[in-house]
């Protein structure tokens, strides 16, 4: 009996063990090996069976297993492993980089973190290595032409200038068609945050070395979990963090020139000869006239007025020049695996080729990712920079350089005969009128200094394997001190006895997000999980204002200029404004063996920039993806390697660009009555006042050949944008003549296509590429009472895109007498001489219809040579200045070159009437229409690099030095244009048509300063 027992109970010991065995649990974390970064996404599998899981966003993973059995990882971008399972219960990875493309793996959208295989939206992510050391102000400005549906335009080549930025079309008629964008998980305020400067941009104090990834969400599946405000896309940086490993130091220097883009023939200014025959044969032509026979024109007596016999200068070479770049970037990366530390600092220094116009940088960032212990992390961040700007006035501005190098006549002289600076305001050969631009660049200011702090902490709580909080908290800190001082004796001061404005504007902007995380492993059904996520984000910011005016300065002292030196002061006050959004949010996904994935988001937001009744909304997506490589049937084909169907529909709202307190009914003070204050209502305001909502559906399909060396995403969508926030006419018995209330609608359909590849790989030589291009149709579907309605130069009307030109059509100039001629009609079947009499007609749009970019890089052995091309295509664009600029109606003006084309003998054919002092055809000739429109089409090259790598030297490893690179760079050097007629650089941005409606124009040339080309040699340096 005892030897019965016995053997019962050594069997059950050897039973229990092999259950024991067959049920162990193993865990691990996958991560690359050439980084040593956390990889989500990874597919683990028991080789030989059909069970399997994959890493979740921190690369960690679990899964029952036996000695003995193999687990295979695999991951797009790396190579396969294959492990063992021996005695151990817990798994360190690290997969090696292979031949795929790696910049698209991973998609994060600020909340999760997803492999691109499990990913339902439409997002693009760009490497922040791809755009290192480019010498730009901004990261806006090296993305152009680098994400299918990202359409970026320079609006002035001002370092540090605002960008126009648009994802998918233009998202809004009444607030603002600028995306959202999210820095280490901050929802910033972003933008021009100035009140006084001609231009300011938040990112410039965003160094592009320091970044990691950017993330372009666009579609509702992308951009639903930001709410109300991800209907016009979002843009995600990411900043570096330290790698565990060896410590790496790393130096980049680079320095070079700006100069100007070269301009059109048909935009060049006159010269003193042009000039003065243009003149004089205004001056006859106009004596001529049987009309002007009592008005004559002396004109001896005018050319010796006008000095046309006299010295002159070329006032465009006067304001321009060659300006000077310069960057210096250190930064230090290294750790273990429990703390790890990325710290960078940086200097950026670049002079445009405009006088008075430049830009100085400090950047500062430290990222610290600490392990406390197995179920506690913590991560603290801290980017800081100081921006420094002149910004020199643009567009009407008499101030204005630009405007100046084309208005100033060349007999105008700039200096005195004993050298100094003409500062004498009568007499036609000096500046009664329009400044000389040179003294106002020496003695007015017009600058700003911008110093911000982002920072943030993270906390993150492994509760068990499937179970993790995380808390964030982060800080948007803004600082802008803005001075315009205007002297005395020459332009805007000089009828106040020199003026000065500062301008203090100081933005906290705080975010708190708490975040539950939970992977539900489906039981009994191998590789079927689902992740879910939950969380609370409140939000506040509060600026407050300081403005202050003071006049009369004392004009024996030019170096006194602060305002304690003024002896009348004008005005001096103080603001606050501030807005909150309160959100609950939910993110579900689940995943079958990688093939079959099925997400949705939900977000309730609410914000203190809408109605009291609408202060709530519900925003809503779903998004479905079939991986079709990972059917069994997929083997049986040799052509594709990946093949991916993916759909998506949401719900997205937009709040950007309305007032904080806009839906608010409000009174204020300042009419004041008998030195005691007095009140009035200054806005209605609309307690209904709601969201404008996007819906968005969005198909698309990615796949790939050779081995994924060379992929393809095609991606529909189509936008349907209702409760637009329009004016609407009230009863003037209100005291107002109109309304905010949500009434419009429009839609943004297209199509966009994106290739990248490495089609050409051998030991020595590599060529990488990638071309993307972009189609929209944007058409407006809904307006007050469907009336249509104007906004400059464009007619809004339902059934056209929002920017409609609205202009009579030009017909060329009579060849009998050099009248300007209009079509009557759109049929363009008769013309007329009379401006008054030609009907104006809706036709062409300022928006691109395609856009897109191509990019190449080429290596072989060490060398290295890259090129950027971005095109456009599609849209017309507008001289906002023609007027004045074309013809003889400002006479006292100087002119565009493209003057001396003009009619002058009966019979001649041209496109440029008669010149005559006051223009012909009653002064109208140059007046807005068909002419002063230009086709947009252009491809340019923007960036082209040359550089060789001086690796495997022994010498430099030696000397501790890992990495060696030289390269020299060329931005703007080639740009092709389509319309022999276009006066300036097709890159034109937006303008301002009314700010309290905030309706901005585009298509529209202000005389900004303009872009340049820049040349640079540069060294990397790692230690």
């Amino acid at each position: 009996m005892k030897k019965k027992l016995l053997l019962f109970f050594v069997l059950s010991i050897i039973s229990l063990n092999s259950i024991f065995a067959q049920s162990r649990k193993i865990t691990g974390r996958v991560t690359g090996a050439d980084d040593g970064q956390p990889l989500p996404g990874v597919s683990i599998k028991i080789q030989g069976s059909d069970r399997g899981t994959q890493t979740d966003a921190d690369g960690k993973f679990s899964i029952a297993g036996v000695a003995g059995e193999k687990l295979v990882f695999t991951f797009i971008g790396y190579t396969a492993q294959v492990l063992t399972i021996e005695g151990n219960a817990n798994y360190s990875v690290k997969l090696k980089s292979d031949t795929r493309l790696l910049t698209e793996v991973v998609v994060s959208d600020g909340y999760v973190t997803r492999a691109k295989k499990a990913y339902t939206g439409a997002a693009a992510t760009v490497n922040g290595r791809e755009n290192e050391n480019k010498p730009f102000s901004t990261p806006l400005q090296a993305l152009q032409g680098e994400v299918a549906g990202l359409n970026i335009s320079q609006n002035s080549g001002q370092p540090g200038a605002n960008m126009q930025v648009r994802i998918r079309g233009i998202g809004s008629i009444g607030a603002d068609s600028n995306p959202l964008y999210v820095v280490d998980g901050m929802i910033i305020n972003s933008g021009d945050l100035s009140r006084l400067s001609t231009t300011t941009n938040v990112l410039a104090g965003i160094n592009q070395n320091d970044i990691e990834s950017v993330t372009v969400l666009k579609d509702a599946s992308a951009t639903a979990i930001y709410g109300s405000r991800g209907s016009n896309g979002v843009i995600v940086i990411t900043t570096k963090k330290g790698k565990s490993g060896k410590t790496q130091v790393r130096f980049d220097a680079e320095m070079g020139s700006t100069s100007n883009l070269s301009l059109p023939d048909a935009g060049k200014p006159a010269t003193a000869d042009q000039y003065r025959t243009l003149f004089l044969e205004g001056l006859n032509n106009y004596n001529q006239i049987p009309a002007n026979a009592k008005s004559q024109f002396d004109v001896p007596q005018t050319t010796t007025s006008y000095g046309l016999n006299g010295k002159s200068n070329n006032w465009y070479d006067l304001v321009t020049k060659n300006g000077k770049q310069q960057q210096y970037n250190v930064s230090l990366n290294g750790g273990n695996e429990m703390t790890r530390i990325f710290a960078s600092t940086g200097y950026f220094k670049q002079e445009a080729t405009t006088v008075g116009s430049n830009l100085k940088r400090i950047t500062g960032l430290l990222n610290i990712d600490h392990t406390i212990s197995k179920r506690f992390s913590l991560g603290i961040g801290l980017n800081f920079s100081n921006v420094n700007q002149n910004t020199p006035s643009n567009g009407g501005g008499f101030a204005n350089p630009i405007l100046s190098a084309y208005f100033l006549r060349p007999f105008q002289l700039a200096y005195n005969d004993d050298g100094s600076l003409n500062s004498t305001r009568t007499g036609n050969t000096n500046f009664p009128s329009v400044y000389n631009p040179l003294y106002i660049a020496q003695n007015d200011k017009k600058t700003d200094s911008q110093t911000r702090v982002l920072g943030n902490a993270t906390l993150k709580w492994n509760i068990w394997d499937e179970l993790k909080y995380t808390s964030y908290v982060s800080i948007d800190y803004n600082v802008l001190e803005e001075r315009q001082f205007n002297n005395a004796i020459m332009g805007d001061g000089r009828t106040s006895g020199g003026r000065g404005y500062d301008y203090y504007t100081r933005a906290f902007n705080w975010l708190t997000r708490n975040q539950l995380s939970y992977r539900w492993n489906v039981p009994n059904i191998s590789d079927f999980y689902v992740d879910a996520n939950v969380g609370y984000e409140a939000q506040k910011s509060r600026a407050y204002f300081i403005t202050s005016n003071s006049n009369l300065y004392p004009a024996t002292q030019p170096l006194l200029t602060n305002s304690i030196n003024a002896s009348t002061p004008i005005a001096g006050n103080a603001n606050t404004s501030d807005y909150t959004y309160d959100a609950v949010f939910a993110i579900v996904s689940a995943n079958y063996k990688n093939k079959y994935v099925l997400s949705g988001s939900f977000r309730r937001d609410g914000s203190s920039r809408f109605g009291s009744s609408q202060a709530f909304g519900n925003f809503p997506s779903v998004g479905v993806a079939w991986n079709v490589d990972q059917e069994s049937f997929f083997a049986v084909q040799k052509i594709l390697s990946s093949a991916k169907l993916r759909a998506s529909y949401g719900l997205t709202g937009n709040s950007a660009g309305l007032s904080n307190y806009g839906w608010r009914p409000t009174a204020g003070y300042g009419v004041n009555y008998a030195g005691s204050p007095g009140q009035n209502f200054n806005n209605i305001g609309n307690v209904n006042l709601g969201w404008e909502t996007a819906k968005q559906l969005d198909i698309g399909v990615d796949f790939g050949f050779f081995n994924d060396r060379l992929t393809f995403v095609v991606d529909y969508y189509n936008k349907n944008i209702d409760k637009l926030i329009l004016l609407n006419p009230v009863s003037l018995t209100t005291g107002f003549s109109n309304i905010n209330q949500n009434i419009g609608a429009m839609t943004n359909k297209g199509f966009e296509f994106a290739v990248k590849g490495i089609p050409v790989k051998t030991k020595d030589f590599t060529w990488t590429t990638s071309f993307n291009l972009s189609l929209n149709k944007n058409k407006v579907t809904q307006l007050v009472n469907h009336a249509p309605f104007l906004n400059g130069n464009f007619q809004v009307q339902e059934g056209k895109p929002f920017y409609t030109w609205y202009a009579r059509q030009y017909a060329g100039v009579d060849p009998a007498n050099g009248d300007a001629l209009w079509y009557t009609d759109g049929t363009k079947t008769a013309t007329t001489n009379d401006y008054t009499k030609a009907q104006r007609v809706a036709g062409k749009q300022a928006d691109p219809k395609a856009f897109g970019g191509f990019n190449n890089t080429f290596s072989y052995k060490g060398i290295t040579l890259s090129a950027d091309i971005y095109y456009n295509y599609g849209n017309y664009i507008q001289d906002a200045w023609a007027q004045y600029l074309n013809d003889g109606t400002q006479y006292t003006f100087n002119k565009y070159a493209s003057n001396m084309n003009r009619w002058t003998t009966p019979g001649q054919i041209t496109d440029v009437p008669k010149y005559v002092v006051g223009g012909v055809n009653n002064g109208q000739s140059s007046s807005f229409s068909s002419r002063f429109l230009y086709k947009g089409d252009y491809i340019r090259l923007r960036n082209l690099t040359i550089g060789y790598d001086f690796k495997d030297l022994a010498f430099l490893k030696k000397l501790g030095i890992s990495k060696l690179y030289l390269y020299g760079r060329g931005t703007n050097l080639w740009t092709k244009t389509y319309d022999k007629r276009l006066p300036f650089d097709p890159e034109v941005g937006a303008l301002v048509n009314n700010a309290t409606t905030n309706q901005i124009l585009y298509g529209v040339s202000n005389l900004e300063v303009p872009q340049v080309k820049t040349y640079t040699i540069g060294l990397n340096v790692g230690l």
